[in-house]
């Protein structure tokens, strides 16, 4: 019994050091590259900001602030954006974004054209 305990604190030495190995070598896996962010700034046909557009990527939904603007927190890739806006021509673009980095995109939307109610 005695020799046992004398191995104990060796034992508890390893284990530790063990862990604190794994635990000081533990960092985010380089695999898994950090987020960018995707700004979409959407603008009318004058270059004016538009508040109140639908802005969505996959997964995500948003509508622009009083500044016109959206913000995504992505990925790194490739998205496809749909910018929508009653009384205005929906558009569809592809945006890239970088780990670490944003990315702006301006988007104008066109005006549709009215109707003309039908004549009785």
């Amino acid at each position: 019994m005695r020799t046992s305990r004398a191995y104990l604190p060796l034992l508890l030495g390893v284990v530790s050091v063990a862990v604190l190995g794994v635990a000081s070598g533990h960092q985010a896996n380089p695999a898994q590259p950090s987020k960018g962010v995707l700004e979409i700034i959407v603008l009318d046909e004058s270059g004016n900001r538009m508040a109140g557009a639908s802005v969505s990527a996959p997964g995500y939904r948003s509508t622009t602030t009083s500044s016109g603007t959206c913000r995504f927190s992505l990925g790194p890739g490739r998205y496809s954006v749909l910018v929508n806006k009653s009384g205005y021509r929906g558009r569809r673009l592809t945006a890239g974004v970088r780990p670490g980095e944003t990315t702006t995109t301006e988007v104008r939307l066109q005006k549709l054209t009215p109707v003309p109610p039908p004549k009785k």
